[in-house]
């Protein structure tokens, strides 16, 4: 619903002239009181300034990256090969072919090692046949 108009209420926008009758266009002097309108090409005005915002996306996905990157090396740091040789070598009665095996397996399972490093040595020669096995 929308009221109806009343003919008392019309704006004359032709015949007002604001108080600013005597102004010229041309006029635009620093002393002249009319309002100034620069004749300026488009390629003259400067773009406006950019505010130092943060891309706050950009940002977080940055953190994000680095905080999985540092995670991954964190937990998949690879075992000191030599260190996991002097080990395993000194079990007794493994062969050579078991050894390079429990060696290659040890490498990639550093949990795994760890209990090694930490079992009675009777008992060492049982883990590492167990892990190296074929499976049935």
């Amino acid at each position: 619903m929308t009221p109806e108009s009343d003919p008392n209420n019309i704006v004359d926008l032709e015949s007002d002239t604001q108080g600013f009758e005597s102004c010229q266009v041309d006029d635009v002097s620093p002393s002249s009181s009319c309002p100034k309108r620069r004749n300026q090409k488009p390629s003259d005005i400067p773009p406006p300034k950019k505010r130092g915002t943060t891309n706050v996306l950009a940002d977080s996905v940055a953190k994000m990256a680095s905080s999985l990157e540092h995670f991954i090396n964190s937990t998949t740091q690879k075992l000191d090969p030599t260190e996991v040789y002097n080990e395993v070598i000194a079990i007794p009665d493994l062969s050579p072919n078991e050894q390079l095996k429990a060696c290659s397996w040890f490498i990639e399972n550093e949990k795994q090692f760890l209990m090694l490093k930490t079992i009675p040595t009777e008992r060492k020669k049982g883990m590492v046949l167990m892990f190296i096995s074929p499976k049935a």
